[in-house]
C-alpha cells in the first residue's frame, strides 16, 4: 500500500529547492564564473550582487513551478518546463555580469545587456589603496583614463593585488598611493 500520491514529488522537489538555496543562489554563480573566466593569468573574478539576484530570482520560479505543478497537477509537464526555461533563461542572463582583473588588464560587464569593458594597464589613471582607520578594512579603487571607477574590496584580493599593482605602476607608468 502507498502512503502517497506521485504528486507530492512537486512538493518535495519545492522544499529541496529551499533546502539547498544557499548553494543554488551563492555558491553556483561563483563556482560557474571561475569555471568560465579563471585561468593562469588571472588574478580576480568577481561575481557581482547582480548575478545572484538573477539566480534567486530564477530558484523562486523554479520553486513556483513546482508548488503550481502540485495544486494543478494536470497540467504539471507544461508548468514544470514553462517554469523550466524561465529560470534557466534568467541564470544565463545572469551569469553574464563578471570582473576580471588579470595580467592583461580588467574585462568588466556591468550588466546583462551592456558589452563588454576592456582596460589594459596604461588605461589606468591612478590606484588608490583605501584603508578605514577604524575597521582597517583595505580597498583597492582603480581611475580609469576614461573617468570609470572600480573598486575592489575584499580584504584577499586587496592583499594579493599590493605587491602586483607595485610593479605593475612602475612598468605601465600610472599612480598608485594611498587615499586619505
Amino acid at each position: 500500500m502507498k502512503n502517497y500520491e506521485k504528486r507530492h514529488y512537486f512538493i518535495v522537489t519545492a522544499l529541496a529547492l529551499v533546502i539547498f538555496s544557499p548553494l543554488i543562489v551563492w555558491l553556483l554563480p561563483y563556482i560557474i564564473h571561475k569555471v568560465l573566466h579563471d585561468d593562469s593569468t588571472v588574478w580576480i573574478v568577481e561575481t557581482p550582487a547582480m548575478t545572484y539576484t538573477y539566480f534567486a530570482v530564477a530558484l523562486v520560479v523554479l520553486i513556483i513551478g513546482a508548488v503550481l505543478s502540485y495544486f494543478f497537477y494536470r497540467f504539471k509537464v507544461a508548468l514544470s518546463l514553462v517554469c523550466l526555461f524561465i529560470a534557466i533563461s534568467l541564470m544565463f542572463v545572469g551569469i553574464k555580469p563578471v570582473t576580471v582583473l588579470g595580467f592583461s588588464g580588467m574585462a568588466t560587464v556591468t550588466s546583462p545587456f551592456n558589452e563588454q569593458q576592456q582596460y589594459g594597464w596604461e588605461d589606468i589613471e591612478i590606484v588608490y589603496l583605501i584603508i578605514d582607520d577604524d575597521s582597517k578594512e583595505q580597498s583597492l579603487e582603480f581611475h580609469f583614463k576614461d573617468k570609470e571607477i572600480k573598486t575592489f574590496d575584499r580584504r584577499d584580493e586587496v592583499q594579493s593585488l599590493r605587491t602586483l599593482l607595485l610593479d605593475l605602476s612602475k612598468t605601465y607608468g600610472f599612480e598608485f598611493t594611498r587615499k586619505e
